[in-house]
């Protein structure tokens, strides 16, 4: 098995590179909504802050696609930009039923989160 050289160092984070992120991965999966939470999200990231991304798809998408294969693809997709991620993946059924949780990462996700990409 090869493995992918790990990179020296942490590219910086901008809006152009998060956008571009996005772009690709609605390029995989073309009706999805990104979205950016944690700490890029509020402002207070740190050097070193990985970029998380939440990604909503339809019932019927989720339903006829193994995400954890999917969300490989992903992040391999993603490694070209020499930024941590991560990356997580739900339909929008339970999106819709945990966002008002209070300790779920979803609510968190879009309590403090932002769409960067997503069907219009």
């Amino acid at each position: 098995m090869t493995t992918a050289p790990r990179a020296t160092s942490i590219a910086a984070v901008n809006e152009a590179l998060l956008r571009q992120m996005a772009a690709e991965i609605r390029e995989e999966i073309p009706e999805a909504e990104v979205r950016l939470f944690g700490s890029h999200a509020r402002g207070d990231a740190r050097p070193k802050s990985d970029v998380d991304l939440m990604i909503t798809v339809s019932d019927d998408w989720y339903a006829t696609h193994n995400w954890f294969e999917v969300l490989g693809q992903l992040w391999n997709k993603l490694a070209h930009h020499r930024v941590p991620v991560d990356l997580l993946l739900y339909p929008r059924s339970k999106v819709e039923e945990r966002r008002l949780w209070l300790s779920h990462v979803i609510a968190q996700a879009h309590r403090e989160g932002r769409v960067l990409d997503g069907p219009h």
